[in-house]
C-alpha cells in the first residue's frame, strides 16, 4: 500500500508543481465595449485566454446588446481577428476599451440573425416538433425558487429565535400538506413553471417573394421577410447587406423600394414599426433575465436529457417553421467529413495545458455534433427514408450511408457470431465495441485512431453509426487490414509498426499479454489484442483500430457454469460473456498488493537478522525513551525499504484470446488460462460479496436502477450478475439492504421488459407503436386495475394479426419470469410482481425504451366498493337521461328542437390504466463514446485527495483549476461539470462561504437537470444540498421549497422506506423547527424514526439517536408524555450499546431526568386543573339551565381550559400550545 500511496502523492505533487497549470487561472480583464447606439457602452469581464469569438458571443447573449449579431471589434482603430485570443492583441490591457463596429451582412449572417431572433422570441424553453423528443434539457430551478422574500444572513448576524415566540408561524412549502400523501405524477411539472414567453409578434416568416431577383441582388438585397405584428399589421421587410428596412411590397405586388423605417438590426427595426413589439420585447427580456444564465444556454457538448413524463405541448401555427432547416443550414450545403474533422482534432499538439484544453474542447464539440447527426440519420434509416448500399442482400445485412455517416444494424447479419449466440451475441458485441472505443479514447494512444461511434436504439431496432474510414469502400478488406483477422483466424495479419504502437500504450494501459495465435497454415503470429480486433490502414495514412469488443477476456467461470442447459435452468442466450475493464483493473491491483506484501515480507526477512544484531549492540547504551525513538526510526526505515521496491518487477498481463476459438500453442496458454480463470473467480467470490457489504454499510446507496447499474459497473460487475446479487442480499436476511433486493428485482424486470418490448416494437409500424406500448404497460402495470385488458387495434384488424395483441397479464408474467431465469439465473417468487413499485418501474421502462408518456395520474388499483356504487349511479343516471331524450324525440316526431342536442355527456371513465393517447412520443435512446478530459479528471481527483489528507488550500486550488478545465473542455452544461460544481459548493459550504456555495450549487442543479434529468438521483441530491445551503444562509422558507421538490421526485423514483430518506426527513424537521412549526417538524422526525427502526431495528444506535431527536421535538410541541416515552427508548439503547460513560448516554440520561421530573409536576398540575374544571362545569350547567343561547355563546370561554388539558395530557388539537409552552 505504501507504493500506491506514494504514486498518489506523486500525482498531487506533479499537478501542484506543473507550471502550465498556472495558465488555467488567469488575471481578470474588465473591458469597456463602446456601442454605436444606446446604451453607449457596456463592461464585460473576461480573461486573456478567451478568444475574440467568445467575447463576441458574450456580447450577443447580453440583454443590453442582444440586437447585435453582425459586427467586429476594434482596438485603437484596428480590426481584431475573431480567432485570436484576447491576450494576443497587441497593447491590450486589463482595462482597455474596444469598439463594436456594425459590419455588412452576408446571406449567412442574415439567416443567423433571423434564427437568433426566433430563438429569443421563443424564450428559454423552445418547443419544436422537429426535435427528436418533447421538452429537451428542461430546468425547473426558477419555477421551484419562485419569489424570494428572505435575505441571506451572515453567521455573525444570526440570532437565536425565541422557540416559544407568540408570533404566527410563517407560511412555508409544507403548510397544510400531508407529508405522507404520495406524490402525483400529474404534478411532475412544478406549478410555477412558465413555459411560454410573452408574445411579441404574431408571426415572422420568409416572404413568398424569395429568392431575391437578380436585379435586386445587385442592390444588396439578401432576403425578404413578412412580419405580422400584434397590431395586426402585415409588414414586408428587406434584409440587405446594410441591415433591414421596410419595403413597399404586399402579398400581391412586389415593390422592393424602401420606406422610412430602417435599422442595422431586425430587433431595432421591429421596435420602430411596432410599439407593442417594443413594450413586449422589454417584458420578454425581463422574463429571460429572471432565469439563471445556465437555464438559457444551449446544451451543445453532450446529448440533452428528455423527460419521460411530459405535458402535451401546445402546437401553434408558425409559417416560418418549415423554413427552419433552410435558415439553420445557411448556404453551406456540403457534407461534413466527420472522420477527418475528428482525427484532425486528435492530431492537434498537446505540449502544454493550453493546447491540451483546446484539443479536448474541439474533440468534445465534434463528438457532440456527430452524435446529433447520427441520431437523426438513425431515425431516417429506421423509418425507411434512406436507401441501403446493398439492397439485394437480406434486410438484416443492409448497410447505409447518410450525411457522410455509415450505419449498420446491430444484429448478426453476416453470421460472424453464429457459434456465440447469433443476434443476441451481436447485440452485446456492439455495446462492448463502444466500450472499447471509450477505453482507447481515454488512453489516447499516439498514432492510433478510433472511429466516431454512436449506438442508437429506436423502435426496437439497434443502429450502429460510425464515421467513414477514407478509402474503405474503394479497397479490398484484405489490403486494408494490417492487424488481426477478418475470417475468424484463417488469415491473421500483424504489421510490425502497428504491433509496436499497440504494445507501447494500449497493451501497457490495459495490461494486455503479447501472445501467439496460429493461422490456418500453421504459422505463428504475435498479437497484443484479440485476433478479432482489427487494425486497418486508411487511405489517409492513419492507422485505425476497429471491432474492439474483445479487449477484455472471457468470464470463463460464468460461461462454463451457465452457458450450458441444465435440468432446472436453460442455457444463457449467448457466449459473449466478457469481463469488464473495471474488473481487470481491480484484479490487477489486487494481485499487485499481494505481490507487494510478499516482496515486503522477503525484504523484512532479509533485513531481520541485521536489525536484531544492531538492536543488541545498542541496547546497553539506550534509555527507554531512546529505545522508543530507535524503534520508530526502524519502522520508518522499513517503510523506506518498501518504497524502494521496484514496481517494474511485477508483471501481470491478460490474454484476451484465451477460452475463445483462436488457436494458440498449448504450452503458452495454460498459465494464461489460469490467470483469466482466477480473475473470473475473483469477480464472483470477492467483488460481488464485498459489494453486498458496501450496501450494508451504506457506502453505496442507489436510488434507482440506473444508479444501481453504475455502482455495479464501477466495481467491474456485469449486469448478468444481478440475480446473484439479489440472491446474496436475500440470503443475508438483513433489513438494512432489503431495498437493494427490491431494486435488483425491479431492475431485472425492467431489463427483461425492455427486451420483450423491443422485440414487439421492431415488428410494428410507427402508427401501431402507441397501441403496442399501451397494451404492454396495461399487462405489466395495470393488471391490478384490469386483469383482462383488451388491446386497441387498428381498424379492420383482429387480435390474431399482431403478436403483441395476444399478450395477457398472465402470459406476460410467465414470459418475464422465464426470461429473468434465462438472463439473470434467478427464480422469481410468485409474489415478486405484486411487490413491484409501479411508478418507479414505469419510469425506468420509459427511460430505457425512449417512451414519453403523458404526465397524468395512472390508476393501478381496482375501484373500491364506494367508487363502484358511485359509478353505477352515474351510469344509471346517464342511461335514464338517454332514454328520456329518446322518448321526447319520438313524441315530437322528426321535428328538430333546440334542446334536442342537449344530451348529457357519458361518464369519462377508463377501463384500462393506459390508452394509446397516453403515449406522446417514442424517441431514440443513445449510447456514445463521449470524450473524457483525463487531465481535468486527474486534477479533480488530486484535489479531493489533498482535502482528504488535510491539505485544504492545495485541495481547493486543485479543484478550482479542475473546474476551469471542466468548463473549458466540456462547457457549463455537462454531467462532469455538474459534479465539479457540487463538490466545490460543499467545500465552500463547510468553509462558511455561503454566497459561493449557493452560486456553485445552483449551477450544479441546473447543469444536472438539463443533462442528466430533472428527476435523476444526482439532481435530487443537488436539490437537497441546495436546501441545506439556503437554510445555513438564513433563507429557510426557500430551503423548504427545494426540500419539498426533492422529496416529491424521490417519491417518484423509489417511494418510501429508503435508508437515505431518514436523513432528508431529519433535515426538513430541523428547518421547520427553526420556523417554529413544531407539529409538522415532529411528523418528519416521526417518519425518519420509523424508517430507521424498520431498517435497522429498535436496538440500533442510529435508531436511538432518532428517538432522542424525536423526544426533543415532542418537548417543543408540548407533548411531554410522548417525549418521555421516546427518551426512555433512546436511553435504554445508548446505555446498553455504548455504556453509561458515553456522552450520548449522559445527554440522554439528563433529558430523561428532566422529562421525568416534569411529568410529576404535570400530573400534580393536572389534578389541580381538573378540580377547577369541575367547578367551572357546575357553573356552566347552572347558567345553561337559565338560557340555552347564553350557553352557546359562553362555549368559547371553555377554550383556555381545553387548551391546558391538551397541553398536559397530549393534545389532539394543535392550537394554543406555544402560549402554554412559554409559561413553562
Amino acid at each position: 500500500m505504501a507504493e500506491v500511496k506514494e504514486q498518489e502523492q506523486q500525482l498531487v505533487e506533479n499537478l501542484e508543481n506543473q507550471a502550465p497549470l498556472e495558465e488555467v487561472v488567469d488575471e481578470t480583464f474588465q473591458l469597456t465595449i463602446k456601442l454605436p447606439g444606446k446604451p453607449s457602452e457596456i463592461k464585460i469581464i473576461t480573461s486573456p485566454r478567451e478568444s475574440i469569438l467568445d467575447i463576441k458571443q458574450s456580447i450577443m447573449e447580453s440583454p443590453d446588446t442582444c440586437a447585435h449579431s453582425c459586427f467586429y471589434l476594434t482596438y485603437n482603430g484596428n480590426r481584431i481577428n475573431d480567432y485570436v485570443e484576447l491576450g494576443e492583441v497587441e497593447g491590450i490591457a486589463a482595462d482597455s476599451v474596444l469598439e463594436l463596429v456594425e459590419a455588412n451582412y452576408t446571406e449567412h449572417d442574415v439567416k443567423l440573425h433571423i434564427t437568433r431572433l426566433r430563438d429569443l422570441l421563443a424564450g428559454p424553453y423552445k418547443s419544436s416538433p422537429s426535435s427528436v423528443g418533447i421538452d429537451p434539457a428542461l430546468s425547473y430551478l426558477t419555477a421551484v425558487t419562485g419569489e424570494i422574500d428572505e435575505e441571506i444572513v451572515q453567521d455573525a448576524d444570526k440570532k437565536m429565535d425565541d422557540l416559544f415566540s407568540e408570533e404566527p408561524v410563517p407560511e412555508h412549502a409544507f403548510t397544510n400538506k400531508d407529508i405522507n400523501e404520495r406524490f402525483q405524477l400529474s404534478n411532475i411539472v412544478p406549478s410555477g413553471f412558465q413555459r411560454y414567453a410573452p408574445e411579441c409578434i404574431k408571426s415572422l416568416s420568409l416572404s413568398g417573394w424569395n429568392p431575391v431577383p437578380h436585379r435586386q441582388k445587385l442592390k444588396g438585397d439578401l432576403l425578404y421577410l413578412v412580419v405580422n405584428t400584434l397590431e395586426n399589421d402585415i409588414v414586408h421587410i428587406t434584409a440587405s447587406t446594410k441591415g433591414f428596412f421596410v419595403n413597399n411590397s404586399n402579398h400581391h405586388t412586389f415593390d422592393p423600394s424602401p420606406k422610412r423605417a430602417h435599422a442595422h438590426s431586425l430587433i431595432t427595426l421591429l421596435q420602430k414599426v411596432s410599439p407593442l413589439f417594443a413594450s413586449r420585447f422589454a417584458k420578454l427580456q425581463d422574463f429571460i433575465t429572471q432565469h439563471h444564465m445556465f437555464e438559457v444556454l444551449p446544451v451543445n457538448t453532450c446529448y440533452p436529457n428528455y423527460p419521460w413524463a411530459v405535458e402535451q405541448p401546445e402546437h401553434v401555427y408558425d409559417p416560418a417553421r418549415p423554413a427552419e432547416s433552410l435558415l439553420q443550414a445557411g448556404s453551406d450545403e456540403s457534407l461534413r467529413d466527420w472522420n477527418d474533422e475528428l482525427q484532425s482534432h486528435r492530431e492537434l499538439p498537446k505540449t502544454n495545458l493550453q493546447e491540451r484544453v483546446l484539443r479536448e474542447r474541439l474533440i468534445t464539440k465534434i463528438q457532440a455534433e456527430f452524435t446529433e447527426a447520427a441520431v437523426r440519420g438513425a431515425l431516417a434509416v429506421v423509418n425507411g427514408s434512406v436507401l441501403p448500399l446493398n439492397p439485394l442482400e437480406p434486410e438484416s445485412s443492409h448497410m447505409y450511408v447518410y450525411n457522410n455517416i455509415f450505419f449498420s444494424k446491430g444484429n448478426d447479419g453476416r453470421g460472424t457470431f453464429e457459434n456465440l449466440g447469433a443476434d443476441e451475441a451481436a447485440h452485446v458485441a456492439t455495446g462492448k465495441d463502444l466500450e472499447g472505443v471509450k477505453l482507447l479514447n481515454s488512453i489516447d494512444p499516439e498514432g492510433l485512431y478510433t472511429l466516431a461511434s454512436v449506438i442508437v436504439d429506436y423502435k426496437g431496432i439497434r443502429i450502429v453509426a460510425q464515421s467513414i474510414v477514407p478509402g474503405i469502400f474503394r479497397r479490398q478488406d484484405e489490403d486494408a487490414i494490417i492487424y488481426g483477422s477478418v475470417d475468424n483466424g484463417e488469415t491473421i495479419a500483424s504489421d510490425a509498426k502497428f504491433h509496436e504502437i499497440v504494445g507501447k500504450e494500449v497493451a501497457k494501459s490495459l495490461h494486455l499479454q503479447e501472445h501467439t495465435v496460429v493461422n490456418s497454415k500453421g504459422e505463428n503470429v504475435k498479437l497484443f489484442s484479440s485476433q478479432e480486433t482489427k487494425g486497418l490502414s486508411g487511405a489517409d495514412g492513419r492507422r485505425y483500430m476497429l471491432d474492439l469488443y474483445r479487449l477484455n477476456p472471457v468470464d470463463i467461470e460464468f460461461q462454463e457454469a451457465e452457458c450450458v442447459e441444465k435440468d432446472d435452468k436453460p442455457a444463457y442466450p449467448h457466449k459473449m460473456t466478457l469481463l469488464r475493464p473495471e474488473l481487470m483493473s481491480l484484479f490487477w491491483e489486487h494481485k499487485f498488493r499481494q505481490w507487494v506484501k510478499v516482496k515486503t515480507e522477503q525484504i523484512k526477512k532479509e533485513k531481520g537478522i541485521k536489525d536484531a544484531a544492531d538492536a543488541g549492540l545498542e541496547e546497553k547504551k539506550e534509555t527507554s525513551d531512546e529505545k522508543k525513538d530507535a524503534d520508530e526510526k526502524k519502522e520508518e526505515q522499513a517503510e523506506e525499504e518498501e518504497i524502494k521496491i521496484d514496481v517494474n518487477e511485477f508483471q501481470l498481463n491478460f490474454n484476451p484470446d484465451v477460452f475463445t476459438s483462436a488457436k494458440q500453442p498449448s504450452e503458452d496458454v495454460k498459465q494464461q488460462e489460469e490467470i483469466i480463470r482466477e480473475a473470473s473467480k475473483f469477480l464472483r467470490d470477492d467483488i460481488i460479496p464485498s459489494m453486498v457489504l458496501d450496501f450494508a454499510s451504506y457506502s453505496i446507496s442507489p436510488l434507482d436502477g440506473d444508479a444501481l447499474t453504475k455502482a455495479m459497473h464501477r466495481r467491474g460487475i456485469n449486469m448478468r450478475y444481478l440475480g446473484r446479487l439479489a440472491e446474496l442480499v436475500s440470503l443475508s436476511k438483513d433489513k438494512r439492504i432489503e431495498h437493494i433486493f427490491d431494486l435488483a428485482v425491479q431492475e431485472m424486470t425492467v431489463r427483461v421488459s425492455k427486451r420483450l418490448l423491443r422485440n414487439y416494437l421492431s415488428k410494428c409500424s410507427l402508427e401501431e407503436t402507441p397501441l403496442c406500448i399501451s397494451h404492454f404497460l396495461n399487462c405489466l402495470l395495470g393488471a391490478r386495475f384490469n386483469s383482462k385488458p383488451s388491446p386497441v387495434l387498428p381498424e379492420g384488424t383482429n387480435r390474431n394479426d399482431f403478436e403483441w395483441a395476444q399478450l395477457t397479464p398472465h402470459t406476460l408474467k410467465n414470459a418475464l419470469t422465464q426470461q429473468i431465469l434465462v438472463r439473470f439465473r434467478y427464480n422469481l417468487t410468485d409474489d415478486a410482481f405484486d411487490k413491484l413499485k409501479l411508478t418507479p418501474t414505469l419510469r425506468e421502462i420509459c427511460l430505457r425504451t425512449g417512451i414519453q408518456v403523458h404526465a397524468r395520474n395512472y390508476r393501478t388499483e381496482p375501484y373500491s366498493e364506494e367508487e363502484r356504487a358511485t359509478h353505477a349511479a352515474e351510469d344509471a343516471a346517464y342511461q335514464a337521461a338517454i332514454d328520456r331524450k329518446k322518448q321526447e324525440s319520438s313524441s315530437r316526431g322528426n321535428k328538430k328542437s333546440k334542446k334536442a342536442n342537449n344530451v348529457p355527456r357519458s361518464p369519462n371513465r377508463r377501463t384500462t390504466t393506459f390508452v394509446p393517447d397516453d403515449i406522446l412520443n417514442v424517441m431514440p435512446t443513445v449510447k456514445q463514446a463521449s470524450a473524457r478530459s483525463v487531465f481535468a479528471e486527474e486534477t479533480f481527483e488530486a484535489g479531493k485527495m489533498s482535502l482528504a489528507q488535510g491539505h485544504k488550500q492545495l485541495g481547493l486550488e486543485l479543484l478550482l483549476e479542475s473546474l476551469a478545465l471542466h468548463e473549458q473542455t466540456y462547457g457549463f452544461l455537462h454531467p462532469e461539470t455538474s459534479k465539479c460544481y457540487a463538490t466545490l459548493a460543499m467545500i465552500y459550504h463547510h468553509s462558511e462561504d455561503r454566497e459561493s456555495a449557493l452560486d456553485l450549487q445552483r449551477k450544479a442543479v441546473i447543469s444536472s437537470e438539463r443533462t442528466c434529468g430533472t428527476d435523476h438521483p444526482e439532481t435530487i441530491h443537488h436539490y437537497l444540498n441546495l436546501g441545506l445551503f439556503e437554510h445555513a444562509a438564513g433563507r429557510t422558507k426557500l430551503a423548504l421549497r427545494y426540500i419539498l421538490h426533492a422529496l416529491n421526485y424521490w417519491d417518484l423514483l423509489f417511494g418510501p422506506g429508503h435508508p437515505d430518506s431518514a436523513t432528508a426527513d431529519n433535515n426538513a424537521g430541523v428547518m421547520l423547527q427553526s420556523l417554529r412549526d413544531y407539529p409538522t417538524s415532529t411528523k418528519f422526525f416521526e417518519r425518519a424514526c420509523a424508517t430507521q427502526e424498520a431498517i435497522l431495528g429498535k436496538d440500533h444506535v442510529i435508531t436511538a439517536t432518532g428517538y432522542h431527536v424525536l423526544a426533543k421535538a415532542y418537548t417543543l410541541e408540548g407533548d411531554f408524555t410522548k417525549a418521555l416515552a421516546a427518551e426512555k427508548i433512546a436511553f435504554g439503547v445508548f446505555d446498553k450499546k455504548l455504556g453509561p460513560e458515553d456522552p450520548r448516554t449522559k445527554d440522554s440520561d439528563l433529558w430523561l431526568k428532566e422529562l421525568t421530573t416534569n411529568a410529576v409536576l404535570m400530573a400534580q398540575r393536572a389534578r389541580d386543573q381538573q378540580q377547577q374544571l369541575q367547578q367551572q362545569q357546575q357553573q356552566q350547567q347552572q347558567q345553561a339551565a337559565k338560557t340555552a343561547p347564553t350557553a352557546a355563546e359562553s362555549s368559547p370561554g371553555e377554550l383556555p381550559i381545553d387548551q391546558v388539558l391538551q397541553y398536559i395530557n397530549g393534545p389532539s388539537s394543535k392550537k394554543g400550545k406555544k402560549k402554554n409552552q412559554k409559561k413553562k
